[in-house]
């Protein structure tokens, strides 16, 4: 269940972060002149955790007001005393926090920066709620030393952050060059980072295609589109060259199953309907971003990996559980899971895509050259998996005339492809974010690290990107009493620490998104992920309980 499932089923306590919390809820966390001083003026804001519904007043009980047994506080005890870690992980963890570009950066023509496609979306009316756009956003471009203060007074010691390929590089008309300024603005954040003993990790691409590329090299959705494979390998290779001694880990790509199925199969993100084809959009975009992948990582290889470091790239999936025990229910939740994974990372793990993918789409789902299949396996040093919710599936199956009348219902489409219907429960539905998507659901996570370990042999895996959306219009003082989001913190890295220890499953570190409150993509700034409050109109930053939990 999604509250305090170890007090309910006899388990032993998750430990930190939730042990750490447990001690220290007895009193307040504040801040006092030192600290304020740290942040360069940046607003805090004190909060009690038993305030907030997490831990009741009365020492021993949990939020819904179960009393620790004896054994229980005991075992949980042990587990901290035999662990490398007092916080119940191994000592080499790493606890990190993420962010992107476009959804904080803000300054849309600083440092000479041109146009991307969420630029051009955004503008486009009805596109995004409240008809907002990232054109300020955080304003992380002119705010960055602070909030490098913020990160320090944190205690954040790993930051995952995005290139924005519109502000490293401009188009000259005929492809796209570096553009000094925006270099060097990333060039002086990372030094702000080392000097602040933050480790910096890194992604290529987080949706922010260049406008220019998009209508003047056919973007990611063009068939067999080799100009574009060409310019991202030469941004890839200038954000080594000129960045690499400074990065621990490179990403080349953030959530290919987002920007390439809503992108360019449903349209509601960038670049739009105008340019989406459910039927094969999503399938010919992902083919292009998986020979993107693979031109990258040898780039990196060839010229950068001697700085050090390690690069990857970090997919989703929300874990699809079968409603029932009918075989035609477990297979439907196999499919589930292989057409949204399996679909990126089969290629590098396993050496192709899915034979299930391959057998059901035909044509529709491109090939892969035998040098191309070479070059993507192997195609990274460790797994990036991002994960928020879950869901049940039953099949949902076609029919024999699917695909034969199209625009009469049995038009094919990625949704329908795979045959499954994705359900959420009531016991789901208890604690529910603004997010219209997602449900705390902790299980999830250890079912699908358990999944990944099995299908690909157990690789080092990076949890790169979990968090939790409150309402947008929350005041600051509602924003940072943000229980329900340590709850999905607590609960989840439970599951996580059991998935380690119980399962044997090869995780070493944990990213929550996000640092900050800030432009959710087609939610313009009506749901807030961070775990520091944005107050947009002032600019100022106000630490929420689970930024103080996660420290």
């Amino acid at each position: 269940r999604i509250q305090d499932s170890w007090v309910e089923r006899g388990q032993r306590m998750p430990t930190a972060p939730y042990a750490a919390l447990h001690r220290q809820s007895a009193g307040r966390l504040t801040n006092g002149p030192a600290a304020a001083a740290a942040f360069g003026g940046l607003a805090v804001i004190s909060v009690s955790l038993v305030a907030l519904g997490v831990l009741t007043a009365s020492a021993g009980h949990t939020k819904a007001g179960a009393v620790l047994s004896a054994n229980a506080v005991e075992s949980a005890n042990a587990v901290e005393a035999n662990d490398a870690c007092a916080n119940g992980f191994p000592a080499d963890f790493v606890w990190g926090l993420g962010t992107a570009a476009y959804q904080i950066e803000g300054g849309w023509n600083a440092t000479n920066r041109s146009p991307s496609i969420w630029d051009v979306f955004s503008h486009t009316k009805g596109a995004v709620a409240g008809g907002d756009t990232g054109d300020v956003a955080d304003d992380v471009i002119h705010r960055w030393r602070d909030d490098i203060a913020l990160m320090s007074e944190l205690g954040l010691k790993h930051y995952r952050f995005s290139l924005s390929w519109s502000r490293m590089m401009s188009w000259d008309g005929h492809s796209m060059v570096p553009n000094e300024p925006g270099i060097a603005w990333y060039s002086d954040f990372l030094d702000g980072l080392l000097e602040a003993g933050i480790t910096a990790h890194v992604t290529l691409y987080h949706w922010d295609l260049p406008q220019a590329l998009h209508e003047h090299r056919g973007g990611w959705h063009t068939p067999d589109n080799e100009r574009i494979l060409t310019e991202f390998e030469a941004y890839a290779t200038l954000a080594f060259e000129r960045l690499g001694s400074r990065v621990a880990t490179w990403f080349t790509f953030n959530e290919p199953w987002t920007f390439t199925v809503l992108g360019y199969g449903s349209g509601s993100k960038a670049p739009g309907k105008p340019y989406a084809d459910v039927r094969t959009g999503p399938y010919l975009a992902g083919h292009n971003v998986l020979l993107a992948h693979a031109a990258a990582v040898r780039a990196f290889r060839e010229t950068a990996a001697a700085s050090g470091g390690a690069i990857g790239i970090t997919n989703n999936i929300d874990w699809r559980e079968p409603l029932t025990a009918a075989p035609e229910d477990v297979a439907a939740a196999e499919r589930a899971r292989e057409w949204w994974l399996a679909w990126f990372c089969d290629p590098i793990w396993r050496g192709d895509y899915p034979p299930s993918m391959r057998a059901s789409l035909g044509e529709r789902l491109p090939t892969f050259t035998p040098s191309e299949l070479e070059s993507l396996q192997g195609s990274a040093d460790f797994f990036g998996l991002n994960h928020y919710g879950s869901s049940f599936v039953v099949a949902q199956p076609n029919g024999k005339h699917y695909g034969k009348h199209y625009g009469e219902g049995n038009g094919e489409s990625y949704w329908r492809d795979y045959e499954a219907l994705a359900l959420h429960s009531e016991e789901m539905k208890e604690e529910a974010a603004a997010s219209a998507w997602l449900y705390s659901v902790p299980w999830g996570l250890r079912k699908l690290l358990s999944w990944v370990k099995r299908r690909y042999g157990n690789p080092p895996l990076y949890v790169t990107e979990n968090g939790w959306s409150t309402p947008g219009n929350e005041s600051v003082e509602a924003g940072v009493a943000d229980g329900s989001r340590v709850r999905f913190l607590a609960n989840y890295t439970s599951e996580l620490r059991r998935a380690i220890y119980e399962d044997g499953v090869d995780v070493r570190g944990y990213y929550a998104w996000s640092l900050l409150d800030n432009f959710e993509w087609e939610m313009g700034y009506s749901e807030r992920f961070g775990l520091v409050y944005t107050d947009y109109a002032t600019q100022r930053r106000h630490p929420k309980a689970s930024a103080r939990w996660l420290a």
